[in-house]
């Protein structure tokens, strides 16, 4: 009976990212009563509908704002106060430690934060600071500390961010790999590349993601550009849209990105599997991850990748076995490893047939949901 199961309840600041949990809420939903709470936008009312849960919409800025960020912890204190939760699973920066301190102020017993990544790596100054001011104080409000990745495990206790117990789940990562829906042998797919003009023997470059200058997305075009002075049969597919308001990209990015013919362009798509079906070789330069999800969905594809050697990336990337590992904010080192996969086509054919065996070894997703249910169940406080 509902009334027996224990209240959850799912904090993120903005409705988008509910997609963390696609497919788990389903599973979790049978163990526990779960509210979802974030920004009163669409997409928290279309999520707790999909998937048949309770929601409640609170505003959340996502940048620092002092009154916007006191009047949602109020919010969610007479939230709690008057619901009575009994585990709060706080997610994304500012949505965790509004909603740990609102938990720990009114003493609800289990406070989950899940860490997906450290954002003040890439601040400076006093904003870096501040978040890593606001990263102490959401450990100090919670409970239980889960990270993404050992390597933002590593982050959180060699920065002395905590001093608490931090858990991986298995092998990391907050979801897994839906290996049935990631599969290049799945019959929806459609095949894209007619479409943009992509030809048989053009070797394909590609990126998932927003396209900001954090994903080192300036770099991966300035590679390209020299790359192709340099060879005709290369295609750069850049699948996401831009994010002006937060992190622009270089006026000379955005202009290759319109004027060259053999880089394309599609902007966000819903399903991206045919997107990464298209492509040769992932290339995924960012500066800062908690867990690369769209890396996993690349290799699951059979994609493999170039990444930059940072937390999360290089817990999915085995340099030389189904990709390659490069120093962040590098395009020589992006410029040299694409130009080796160019010249190299039968070595990156044979990282291609082992990278979705790996993904499955160590993310396949019913796998994970099953250790999340048991971690949460057995929490006791």
């Amino acid at each position: 009976m509902m009334a027996n199961k224990k209240k959850l309840f799912i904090i993120t600041t903005i409705p988008m990212s509910f997609v963390f949990f696609k497919g788990q809420l389903l599973v979790l939903r049978e163990k526990f009563d779960i509210t979802l709470i974030s920004s009163p936008e669409a997409g928290l009312y279309e999520t707790a509908s999909f998937n048949k849960v309770k929601c409640y919409g609170i505003k959340m800025s996502r940048e620092i704002s002092l009154f916007s960020d006191v009047l949602s912890l109020f919010r969610l204190l007479f939230y709690f106060v008057k619901n009575k939760p009994d585990i709060l699973h706080a997610n994304t920066p500012k949505g965790s430690f509004l909603s740990l301190a609102a938990g720990w102020l009114c003493r609800v017993s289990t406070r989950i934060y899940y860490v997906h990544g450290l954002r003040y790596q890439g601040e400076s100054g006093f904003k870096k600071k501040l978040l890593i001011a606001m990263e102490k104080l959401s450990c100090f409000f919670a409970t239980d500390i889960i990270a993404v990745s050992n390597g933002v495990k590593d982050h959180l206790q060699q920065d002395f961010i905590t001093t608490k117990e931090i858990t991986v789940i298995w092998n990391g990562s907050i979801n897994g790999i839906d290996l049935d829906y990631f599969d290049p042998a799945h019959p929806d797919l459609s095949n894209i590349e007619s479409a943009h003009l992509i030809q048989k023997y053009d070797f394909v470059f590609g990126f998932l993601g927003r396209l900001v200058g954090d994903k080192g997305i300036n770099e991966l075009v300035a590679a390209f550009e020299q790359l192709n002075l340099e060879y005709l049969n290369i295609k750069l597919l850049l699948v996401g849209g831009y994010e002006s308001h937060l992190d622009p990209l270089q006026q000379e990015t955005l202009l290759s990105i319109k004027t060259n013919p053999n880089i394309v362009h599609v902007g966000f798509q819903e399903d991206v599997r045919p997107y990464l079906e298209a492509m040769d070789l992932f290339v995924f330069p960012s500066y800062r991850e908690g867990f690369g999800i769209s890396l996993m969905e690349a290799a699951a594809m059979n994609v493999p990748a170039i990444s930059s050697n940072i937390t999360g990336c290089n817990e999915i990337i085995d340099d030389g076995i189904n990709g390659f590992l490069i120093p962040v904010k590098d395009k020589e080192a992006i410029y040299l490893k694409m130009k080796y996969a160019i010249e190299n086509r039968l070595a990156i054919s044979k990282m291609s047939a082992v990278t979705r065996s790996m993904i499955k070894d160590k993310f396949e997703q019913h796998k994970l949901w099953n250790k999340i249910i048991s971690f949460y169940e057995g929490i006791k406080h």
